[in-house]
């Protein structure tokens, strides 16, 4: 790995007027989380609306002969699926007679990572430390060397070689379903198409688990190109959605969502909903975070430059940094409860105002011990 460091230090007026142009971004974070959190909260309620009711009115085949009276109407249908077509990369002639064929184009390249730590300097200027590693790494996709600190020693060649899925129509009994359906099934199988090809396959050698285009597979070098395929088999599926012509498409919701699930082996309709709204909960609450983090974010350099003017003198500036970042959170979860809670409040508005009250009591804990907290530290 290689290391290099790079040492700033920037003055006390340039800090004030970095401090003052953050009041505007702050602005910009606040606004931006507000939009975040009210699309992610109505997102959320609309998607468990529209999950309710596609579990509500689906309906589990008790074979996979074509009925049409579950025409136009949401089913769950599981049996054997079975490829129409064979699956082929052309370009390096691996065939397939699985349902997907994944190819997985890996480069060795140069990664840079950076570490930033500032100090604080009497008088109000800081200094900046940055410390840039290089590492050597494999990775799909191509990382521009470009804008690396230090470029000119760290390059890394381009390639036409792409990562690819390859997937065919198919069929479960008397239904089709076709191959953007087919996608969503996860190709995680070992392949062992490569062991019947030969040891050169054009310009990459055949290791038999995968392709490589270089010299030592055991001693890679940067420009190194390795390629591996999994698969998706021909074997027992579930999906859930929509019954169209001898087609399984998404079921659209009366909200507009839009849904098509595939699951590997026989899963029963109950599981399949209980797993997508534990997913749909989850998400709701990394948005949710990640949200409130901008909004607090955006409070703090609001208030930044209070901490800039008080930075003249290090521990002051520590304090009322302190002082601030008590704050922003009381504001925080004061205005990040309102914006949540208004939100749920067509679909639920008991739980918009527990929301609130809520907000409000944490966040008077929270500025009631930040107070008891500042005399400790003077």
């Amino acid at each position: 790995m290689d290391r290099y460091t790079q040492t700033t230090t920037t003055g006390y007026g340039e800090n004030i007027g970095n401090s003052l142009k953050g009041i505007l971004v702050g602005f910009g974070l606040i606004a931006g989380s507000i939009g975040l959190l009210w699309w992610n909260e109505g997102n959320s309620v609309e998607t468990a609306q529209a999950l309710g009711e596609m579990q509500k009115s689906i309906t589990t085949l008790s074979s996979s002969r074509y009925d049409a009276s579950f025409e136009n109407k949401a089913v769950l249908l599981t049996g054997e699926t079975k490829p129409l077509n064979r699956l082929i990369d052309k370009e390096f002639g691996v065939t397939s007679d699985g349902l997907i064929l994944q190819k997985k184009v890996q480069m060795y390249q140069w990664r840079e990572t950076s570490q930033t730590k500032t100090e604080d300097k009497l008088g109000g200027g800081t200094e900046t430390i940055t410390t840039y590693d290089y590492s050597k790494v494999w990775s799909q996709e191509h990382i521009d060397s470009s804008s690396f600190k230090r470029s000119s020693e760290h390059y890394n060649p381009t390639t036409h070689y792409k990562s690819h899925i390859y997937a065919t129509d198919a069929s479960l009994g008397d239904y089709h379903l076709a191959e953007n359906v087919i996608k969503r099934i996860d190709a995680n199988r070992e392949f062992d198409g490569l062991q019947k090809m030969s040891a050169k396959v054009k310009e990459a050698r055949n290791h038999k688990s995968f392709l490589y285009i270089g010299y030592n597979p055991q001693r890679p070098r940067i420009g190194d190109i390795k390629i591996s395929y999994t698969y998706a088999p021909s074997a027992i599926y579930t999906f859930a959605g929509k019954s169209l012509n001898r087609d399984i498409i998404p079921y659209v919701s009366q909200n507009g969502k839009s849904f098509l699930f595939v699951r590997e082996g026989q899963v029963d309709a109950g599981t399949i909903f209980k797993e997508e709204l534990d997913n749909n909960a989850m998400l709701t609450w990394i948005f949710r975070g990640v949200g409130l983090l901008m909004m607090f974010i955006g409070f703090t350099m609001i208030m930044g430059p209070l901490t800039t003017l008080a930075n003249v003198l290090p521990f002051l500036g520590f304090l009322v940094g302190g002082v601030t970042s008590v704050v922003a959170g009381v504001f925080t979860l004061i205005l990040g409860s309102i914006v949540i809670a208004i939100s749920w409040f067509g679909a639920r508005p008991l739980l918009s105002i527990s929301i609130i009250a809520v907000g409000i009591v944490i966040a008077l804990l929270l500025g009631k011990f930040g107070k008891k907290e500042q005399p400790e530290a003077e």
